[in-house]
């Protein structure tokens, strides 16, 4: 009878942990990928000195910002990103991570499979930026197509988001006598180790169905040029995988600095 009773135990285990082995297998593994293009980033903290670029904590204590990257090529898998835009938009820096909250808006225009494609890259890059070790991923209340304008001026000076009814942006980026930006930093940043500090004019959203809503023109914006890979992120290259907020480089960020030559401008 006890070896029944055992023989019963040893197979019920097999079959639980059978089943964990299905589930997730069941779950799709990230593709790679890779994505050429511009963001653009904006949020509450002061204008020109966001403490978050630089691994620390938010000026505010929240980060109430909008993060917008536009594709101009790339891919997910055998999925084509090209031309297509997303946002991630919330509180999306916070040592308080009960605080946290994020809408992901991924352009209407897409096709089925790109939406998909978008959405599942997004969510990797969000869940291996680490702003505090131990910190739950941020959580992505809803995902939802819209329809997207991006658009950047000839001088690649101005650039505008809006997402009608939603999310309205406008930043302008000075530049140099020779075209380079007139002020460039080293960040931390999903798309980029690099960014250029921009003059943020318009930052207004407000999202009736998630009920949340700012106004927060005249505070922190930054554009970068992107080109990105999900082997950069294997490799625990980008500076955003090494946070702690104690407002000064880790030795993990600074070796990415010394390795990849990274400078502020």
């Amino acid at each position: 009878m006890i070896h029944h009773i055992k023989l019963i135990a040893a197979l019920s285990f097999l079959c639980a942990v059978a089943l964990l082995v299905a589930q997730k297998s069941d779950q799709p593994a990230v593709q790679d990928f890779e994505v050429e293009g511009v963001g653009l980033w904006q949020c509450q903290c002061t204008a020109l000195a966001c403490p978050c670029q630089k691994n620390g904590s938010p000026t505010h204590g929240t980060c109430f910002a909008a993060d917008v990257a536009h594709i101009k090529r790339g891919h997910y898998g055998k999925v084509k990103l090209d031309g297509l835009s997303v946002a991630m938009v919330g509180n999306l820096v916070d040592a308080k991570p009960e605080r946290l909250f994020a809408t992901l808006y991924v352009d209407q225009k897409a096709s089925p499979e790109q939406r998909e494609a978008l959405t599942r890259m997004v969510h990797y890059m969000s869940d291996q930026y680490v702003a505090v070790p131990g910190d739950p991923v941020l959580p992505f209340g809803k995902a939802k197509p819209v329809p997207f304008e991006f658009s950047e001026s000839d001088a690649a000076t101005t650039y505008r988001v809006t997402i009608p009814g939603i999310l309205e942006e406008k930043a302008i980026l000075k530049r140099n006598a020779d075209g380079t930006p007139a002020s460039t930093i080293i960040a931390m940043d999903d798309w980029s180790n690099i960014v250029h500090n921009a003059e943020n004019v318009v930052f207004r959203y407000h999202d009736r169905e998630v009920d949340k809503a700012w106004d927060e023109s005249g505070h922190y914006a930054n554009v970068k040029y992107f080109h990105l890979t999900r082997r950069m992120y294997d490799d625990k290259q980008m500076l955003g995988q090494h946070g702690d907020m104690s407002g000064v480089w880790t030795p993990e960020q600074k070796e990415i600095i010394r390795k990849q030559g990274l400078k502020d401008k």
